[in-house]
């Protein structure tokens, strides 16, 4: 027993001189992976030391009951017991708190009293081991040493669950009842999202990145990359282009594992940043049209208290179910939190099916609340829209129904609230539904139903509201940009078809990259011929109305189809697309979906692929690379682009090569197409090659690193 007892007495000094040297100096170090792990030990090891010094005192308690030599023997064991545990875990804590951003003021409060605990266990021994035994000294340093126990576990509970966290039940004052009068819009909209998916990492005492958002003062000096937004500019914001980042990426915010931003919430803060990230404003003095206004509106009505005491008819299905719903252009995610109750969005027409509809239906009854706005749903879908009994919110917005279909929706006895703006019902066949218990809203706006038609259905159901007009504000207003008809690639011969929701708009528009204006830009009548991939740059004017935001897009018209494609260099393991075939396959990507198998993605390799033409090449003169846009995502143009001729793989020469122009602040996300241009040539044999960038730019959020390029397609003209 003595030399246990010696050995374990000069482990615990050295892990003493051990804590004290890190103590000072742990700024200058960095520890290797598997003293990391040993970190991540500390909850689980702090609870020995709390047991043992609980069962010194009871044995002190009971002193009478052991002869004195047993005593003796108890005590020493479990001193010996109580200091060398309390050094490991003071140990392995400081282990866990290098690198670990936490909150400076709650993470020192914590090492110090877990020091101050192990040398007192420390010293308590050596004493009991070597000086005249007093029973009044170690009664009296047992309880202060319990007394610093408390101590540092009050300060290691600040650091995991906030302040107060023990007393809050009887120290908390009720909270002040929020409204949209006596709160600001940040307050009421925008906090709740940072509450519930930002706020457990960074918050005084879990400072991810030192950025603590819990205080709006440490939140608007931002962290140790500087501040999270830029006032009107989401898209040059870090905390936008976090979210943004692929969910593997080490940067992406929420991180993985975690429940991550709706779309829906995501549009909230890019909105919030737009208006300027004003904290003190409140809800009702932004403007009745403004977009922040409408989305923050929507969230209060969501997250309101009366929402939340909602009994629903119907039990929760499993996280399981929810996460299986979830798709790149389907979103299904709770009403609110611990709601049975769902929300379900859809996402990119081209990419709607019946079938992913039809899959909602293994969560039918806790369907509450359903999107498909801009989807080309149609009369005859209505009827499985039907089969979702419990749904109080349909948004049907800009659809391809036409009315016929509404009389199916009968059976819906929760609706209260359907959206039909954009679509062609008219008011008979709006009639069919407005007799449903429960509604009480219906928009109208840009539909055929008139002022007259809205006023006579007032009169009719005076119980229900009649939205009609987007905007309150009758004051002069921009129209909606042009929308493009035939999206996607184009065959040959097929004509951009442009087309605007208001009757007696003009279209301005340009194919050559410029900007058009209301006066002098060519002016769309009839359908446009292209033979090959332009920039499609076009506006809508209308005497007494603002002329609406540029309508950008590229458009892709087939190329020469090669006979075979062969990736010279593979893609990342991660976005391997297709292989060679997604290069020619006519299915065109998202820059926001880089998951689909149209994308090819490289990074550690330049993009290089063959294109072979077969014994009877058509003449070439240019070749056009689509690319996605998102520097957001570390996605780049490529840096240099070299094309290759000649009759086959091994035959080859340099035709051209090209400098791309690098960005030189953030923009939004798109898809663009590099032109590369050539004498013309009839070669069997091409080979293309693009070099991602080797080191992002010194202003972006990832300076240094290694970026990405995207490729769906290559068109030859």
């Amino acid at each position: 027993m003595q030399r246990i007892s010696r050995i374990s007495v000069n482990l615990i000094f050295f892990i003493q001189v051990l804590l004290l040297f890190l103590l000072i100096f742990e700024d200058r170090i960095e520890l290797p992976a598997w003293l990391q792990v040993a970190g991540r030990m500390h909850p689980m090891v702090l609870h020995v030391p709390i047991g043992i010094l609980i069962l010194l005192f009871v044995f002190m308690m009971f002193r009478n009951t052991f002869q004195k030599n047993q005593f003796r023997k108890v005590m020493l064991l479990c001193l010996v017991l109580a200091a060398l545990s309390a050094s490991v875990t003071a140990l392995f804590g400081f282990f866990l708190s290098i690198g670990g951003d936490y909150g400076a003021d709650a993470l020192q409060q914590h090492k110090i009293s877990g020091v101050v605990l192990s040398l007192l266990t420390f010293f308590i021994l050596v004493w009991y081991q070597n000086v005249k035994k007093s029973m009044i000294v170690l009664y009296s340093s047992v309880v202060f040493s319990i007394l610093v126990l408390l101590l540092t576990g009050h300060t290691g509970s600040v650091l995991t669950h906030g302040e107060n966290y023990v007393l809050a039940p009887v120290t908390n004052k009720p909270e002040e009842t929020i409204t949209v009068e006596n709160a600001s819009l940040y307050r009421l909209a925008v906090m709740p999202v940072f509450e519930q998916k930002c706020f457990s990492c960074h918050n005084e005492s879990k400072a991810k990145g030192k950025l603590i958002m819990t205080s709006i003062d440490k939140f608007k000096r931002g962290g140790k990359n500087g501040k999270a937004w830029i006032e009107g500019n989401p898209d040059s914001s870090r905390m936008i282009n976090y979210i943004h980042l692929p969910l593997e990426h080490d940067d992406h915010m929420p991180p993985d594992g975690k429940t991550q931003l709706t779309p829906f919430e995501i549009s909230l803060l890019e909105a919030w940043i737009q208006s300027g990230a004003d904290f003190e404003k409140k809800m009702n003095d932004f403007a009745e049209g403004d977009t922040l206004r409408m989305l923050a509106t929507s969230q209060v009505n969501a997250r309101s208290k009366n929402v939340a005491t909602v009994v629903y008819p119907f039990k929760a299905v499993s996280s399981e179910v929810i996460r299986k719903m979830n798709t790149p252009f389907r979103t299904v995610f709770p009403l609110y939190q611990n709601s049975p109750a769902l929300h379900a969005d859809f996402f990119v027409k081209e990419s709607f099916q019946l079938r992913s509809l039809e899959e909602l239906n293994e969560i039918k009854d806790q369907l509450v609340v359903l999107n498909l706005s801009k989807m080309p749903v149609t009369d005859a879908d209505l009827t499985l829209i039907s089969q979702f009994k419990n749904l109080e919110k349909i948004n049907l917005n800009f659809t391809t129904i036409k009315g016929e279909g509404l009389t199916k929706l009968k059976s819906l006895t929760s609706l209260e609230s359907i959206s039909l703006s954009g679509t062609s019902v008219t008011k008979d066949a709006l009639t069919a539904i407005l007799s449903l218990p429960a509604l009480r809203e219906v928009f109208i706006w840009n539909t055929p139903i008139s002022e007259a038609e809205k006023v006579e259905l007032e009169k009719a159901f005076p119980k229900t509201e009649f939205i009609h007009t987007l905007f309150n504000d009758t004051s002069l207003l921009a129209l909606s940009i042009p929308i493009l008809v035939n999206e996607g690639i184009l065959k040959k011969g097929d004509l951009l078809q442009l087309k605007h929701t208001m009757p007696g708009v003009a279209i301005r528009y340009s194919l050559d990259g410029s900007k058009p204006d209301s006066i002098s830009s060519a002016t769309y009548d009839t359908p446009i011929s292209v033979s090959e991939t332009v920039k499609l740059r076009a506006l809508a004017c209308k005497d007494g109305w603002y002329c609406s935001d540029l309508l950008e897009i590229t458009c892709y018209v087939e190329g020469h189809t090669p006979a075979q494609v062969t990736l010279l260099k593979p893609a990342d393991k991660q976005y391997p697309g297709e292989g060679g075939s997604s290069l020619t396959d006519g299915r065109k990507g998202f820059t926001d979906v880089l998951k689909e198998p149209s994308w090819l993605g490289f990074r550690e390799n330049a993009f290089e692929a063959g294109f072979d033409f077969g014994s009877k090449p058509p003449a070439i003169n240019k070749i056009v690379l689509s690319y996605a846009d998102n520097l957001g995502g570390y996605i780049f143009p490529p840096t240099d682009v070299e094309v290759w001729g000649g009759a086959n793989a091994k035959e080859i020469k340099l035709i051209k090569s090209i400098k791309v122009e690098q960005p030189t602040a953030h923009h939004p996300q798109s898809m663009e197409a590099l032109g590369i241009s050539f004498e013309s040539s009839s070669y069997s044999y091409y080979k293309v090659v693009a070099k991602p960038v080797n080191k992002l730019p010194l202003w972006h959020g990832g300076k240094g690193q290694k970026g990405w390029f995207f490729v769906d397609e290559v068109f030859f003209y």
